[in-house]
């Protein structure tokens, strides 16, 4: 009788420790996936303050040598045709923005490859007034040897609402 309780209780306390362990495991994965995620969004803003500043040497390092994008217009530019787009000279050809914000974050993770959807806000001053454009951008992300790397962003306009 004693030999019995004392291994149903040997046996709680396995089961116990093993719970435990997997409830820590869990909660390792989800610091781990977080990081992951706060990773890939630093990216894709990194990308966005890139094409603000027009630093072609960043979006150079941020981009896959295969990148493709879709712009708002429906045009697809190759790597080449968009960093072609952030030279110096074409920094002041028209209206610069004063920030971008990315919000309502989207991220999912497939091993060595990410699709992350985000809001991007691109607020610029035209002709002495503030203006905020508005797009949903959708980026594909692939982890290499040297990290993360946007391989392709489509970006989809908002409408404004409607008054």
């Amino acid at each position: 009788m004693v030999g019995d309780m004392g291994r149903l209780v040997s046996s709680a306390l396995v089961v116990g420790f093993l719970s435990l362990g997997v409830v820590a495991s869990g909660f390792s994965r989800t610091i781990q996936a977080q990081a992951v995620e706060r990773e890939l969004l630093a990216v894709v803003q990194g990308l966005a303050d890139a094409q603000r500043t027009f630093d072609q040497a960043a979006m150079d390092r941020l981009l896959a040598d295969d990148y493709v994008e879709v712009s708002p217009v429906g045009d697809v530019d190759l790597r080449a045709q968009v960093l072609s787009f952030y030279t110096p000279e074409a920094r002041g050809k028209g209206p610069q923005p004063s920030s971008v914000v990315l919000d309502e974050p989207n991220v999912r993770v497939y091993g060595d490859h990410a699709i992350v959807v985000v809001r991007q806000t691109i607020n610029l001053e035209v002709g002495g007034t503030a203006r905020a454009v508005t797009m949903r951008v959708t980026a594909q992300l692939r982890k290499q040897a040297t990290g993360w790397r946007i391989a392709s962003v489509q970006y989809t306009p908002i409408p404004p609402p409607r008054k």
